[in-house]
């Protein structure tokens, strides 16, 4: 036990404001008052009072000043509270009558609140109870002891936080060695103004707060504080939290918090878990890297090894039973290609649970270990707790997934975007109609949009490939250097542990980083740390404990994947994302302008930016007045939009890892053209040899450079617009008049003659700027 001042997160605010008082005076009472404090044989109680009463007739009343005389007593108070405690880690501990601190504990109290140990926010409620505000639980106490309003207790709760896992604890709050005296008249209580409300917000009950100023009470005596763990409640609450919500948890933040639910539930050192649902389109499973990253069953290296692909995994997955080995408990399954295959994964042990609804597979439950680590039947009675719930889980993820799935295929794929899904339907409706005519091989009708206008714009990243490459080095050089510092430390406190083979490898991977052509090195780099570094890693986990923590650390840094060093993970790839989700945000933006002008369709491509097909038409649209007039109107705001992606991505570069620069540019064909659907692309395509001009225009103008001249076309803070028809001229001056009328664009317009391109000759541009703040 431990005498020892702490300070609690819970809730309470003593700021010296409030009245309050060390006392023993309500326990010696509490004892006066308890007739079994008199019977015989109750010797401990009898004990006390008697303890208390010298105790006070020499040094007075409980203060801060004499808690260590008082020892003695709190030891007492302890066993009258717990009785004989077989258990050494009992998290209980006396604090101030406003218990925002305590005085006295166990030794495992004071442990538990040492380090990461923080008070978890309750979720946002409009139920009174439920409302967060400080010093709220004595409003409570009080509304208690003189309005006779039922005890009502609000209990926080709490996580300690550990490199593995969380363990989550509840606070216990004793108040009965408490006395509140008044200071002054009681306040009058009225809540009629809270009668007849579903939602109570903070504002509502502030003047009733208001009206209790807690300043006007003395709060004499102790409390009591016990921790007790609340692991399974909490992550029950959880885990039913995310199967009612499913439709709030999507994408990262829905995976984030299951695998945060799931390393919960298995809260044991070196177990790992993975909840995978099963979803099947044509009787296939769909793998999804995201969910599948720690599973075992649906990891790359099982799912396409050949015994999946020869039926082995299907056919499990049609009869699933309990797959498990290294169970301490002799629980292994019979022996199969499939176990075997997850044996050589370089498991200890393991068991993959299949979870039924209604007969029907909808997920699969695997615990497994590594190192030596066992798993036992205590760890798989823990799991099972959470069947019902995981279960339901999976039923509704896949009933969500399900349902955004044909979605996407209503309104995302490009045969269905909502301005041609009628063409679909009515090509169907008359197929249908043939089938049911018993028509001898009956065919689906081309589906084709003649005579529409085309609208093209791209918006690309300047010198982006130069700089890719870089980032790539950067990136690697990096990775080095985590891998050199190691090394050093190494070689002064463990050089025995460094095998030449390793370091000769290690210093040709280090002179490649240096070199000019990484790209001719660049696999051979991500193969040295995807293999070589893991199994150098894993041949140090014998060392000392001193060496742990840099290992982890260094662990932790070279934790990536060839993917994340083309993606995310380079503060290019971080720059190029969000120019990417700026400009789709905009050309969106740009589509709802015309789609509210009439329907039409719309698709964009992902570059190194983005670029747009739009196609505008009678065609597209038979139920809308198609008007001529309509074009130059779309033209105007395809000219405006361009302009502001122009503007935001300069506003941006200043606040990205990478000051990226953006070049702008359309391509006007003031002509119609025809597009048909591509059932083997699953796209629309132009149609027609001439029409494939347009195309072929489109990919070769974004490098052209001006006539007789080496400078491009296309440049930062610019809008560059091609054509190749004297005739659109005047309307696109007028429109560019227009755009700068609004400030978006410079009045003064270059008209520019274009170098001839292979087949392409008479190309003209004219050329703006933007205006920039």
């Amino acid at each position: 036990m431990l005498l020892q001042n702490a300070h609690i997160d819970n809730n309470f605010l003593q700021n010296g404001d409030l009245e309050e008082k060390m006392s023993l005076g309500p326990f010696l009472q509490y004892l006066e008052n308890n007739k079994s404090a008199h019977a015989s044989g109750m010797l401990l109680p009898k004990f006390a009072k008697e303890l208390i009463q010298s105790k006070m007739a020499v040094l007075g009343d409980l203060n801060d000043k004499n808690l260590k005389e008082y020892q003695e007593v709190f030891e007492v108070i302890y066993h009258l509270a717990k009785g004989v405690p077989t258990e050494t880690h009992m998290n209980w501990a006396l604090g101030y009558p406003i218990p925002d601190r305590v005085f006295f504990g166990t030794e495992a109290f004071y442990e538990l609140i040492a380090d990461d140990f923080t008070r978890i926010s309750p979720p946002v409620s409009h139920h009174f109870l439920e409302l967060e505000f400080i010093n709220k639980q004595l409003l409570l106490l009080i509304l208690e002891r003189f309005y006779d309003v039922p005890p009502l207790k609000n209990k926080d709760r709490y996580v300690k936080r550990d490199l593995a896992f969380n363990r989550y604890f509840e606070l216990d709050l004793d108040f009965t060695f408490v006395k509140i005296k008044p200071i002054g008249k009681l306040p009058e209580l009225d809540l009629h103004s809270l009668k007849g409300k579903d939602n109570i917000e903070f504002k509502d009950i502030e003047p009733i707060i208001q009206r209790f100023d807690l300043r006007n009470f003395l709060f004499e005596g102790f409390t009591i504080l016990t921790f007790s763990d609340c692991q399974e409640s909490y992550t029950s609450e959880q885990l039913q939290d995310l199967v009612n919500n499913i439709s709030i948890y999507t994408g990262k933040n829905g995976l984030d918090k299951l695998n945060t639910i799931l390393g919960d539930i298995m809260a044991f050192k070196g177990v790992k878990s993975s909840f995978y649902p099963i979803l099947k389109l044509n009787d296939i499973p769909i793998l999804s890297p995201d969910l599948a990253q720690n599973s075992i069953l649906f990891h790359q290296d099982v799912f396409y090894s050949e015994e999946a692909q020869t039926g082995e995994l299907l056919a499990y997955l049609d009869k699933p039973t309990v797959l498990a080995f290294g169970i301490a408990d002799n629980l292994d399954s019979e022996s199969s290609k499939l176990l075997e295959r997850i044996k050589n994964t370089g498991l200890h042990s393991y068991v993959c649970f299949p979870l039924l609804q209604q007969g029907r597979l909808v997920a699969i439950m695997e615990l497994y270990s590594y190192n030596g680590v066992q798993l036992n039947r205590k760890m798989l009675v823990q799991i099972r707790n959470y069947y019902g719930l995981l279960t339901q889980l999976a039923n509704n993820i896949l009933s969500a997934f399900k349902s955004e799935l044909n979605d996407v295929i209503l309104h995302q794929y490009t045969a269905l975007q909502p301005a041609v899904e009628w063409k679909f339907n009515q090509v169907a409706a008359a197929y249908m109609g043939d089938v049911m005519d018993q028509i001898e091989n009956p065919t689906l009708e081309k589906i084709v949009f003649p005579n529409v206008y085309p609208f093209y714009a791209a918006v690309d990243v300047k010198d982006s490939s130069l700089l890719r490459t870089k980032s790539y080095h950067n990136d690697i050089q990096l990775r080095v250097n985590y891998v050199k510092s190691l090394i050093a430390r190494l070689q002064e406190t463990h050089p025995s542990l460094l095998k030449k083979s390793f370091l000769d490898r290690f210093a040709e991977v280090e002179q490649w980083t240096n070199e000019y052509d990484l790209d001719n090195y660049l696999l051979d780099i991500l193969a040295f740390f995807q293999e070589d570094i893991p199994a150098f890693l894993d041949s140090l986990s014998d060392v000392e404990k001193d060496f742990e923590q840099p290992l982890y650390a260094c662990r932790q840094k070279l934790k990536y994947s060839y993917e994340d060093v083309h993606s995310s993970n380079g503060a290019f790839e971080r720059s190029l994302q969000k120019i990417n989700q700026l400009l789709k945000m905009e050309m969106d933006n740009f589509n709802q302008s015309v789609q509210a002008i009439i329907p039409s369709y719309f698709e964009t491509f992902r570059t190194d930016g983005i670029e747009y097909d739009l196609y505008v038409g009678q065609s597209i649209a038979p139920r809308n007045d198609f008007k001529s007039s309509m074009l130059k109107k779309i033209r105007k705001e395809q000219i405006a939009n361009i302009a502001r992606i122009g503007q935001f991505t300069d506003r941006m570069k200043q606040e990205l890892p990478i000051p990226l620069e953006t070049t702008q540019l359309i391509f006007i064909h003031p002509n119609p053209i025809d597009i048909s659907f591509r059932d083997d692309e699953r796209r629309f395509d132009v149609e027609g040899s001439y029409n494939i001009r347009y195309q072929i225009i489109k990919k070769r103008i974004d490098k052209v450079k001006i006539l007789d001249s080496e400078e491009r076309l296309v440049k930062p803070g610019y809008i560059a617009i091609v054509f190749n028809r004297n005739q659109v001229v005047r309307d696109l001056k007028s429109c560019l008049k227009e755009v700068a009328e609004m400030g978006l664009i410079e009045s003064d317009i270059e008209e520019i003659r274009l170098e001839k391109l292979q087949g392409i000759s008479d190309l003209k541009a004219l050329r703006v700027k933007i205006k920039l703040d």
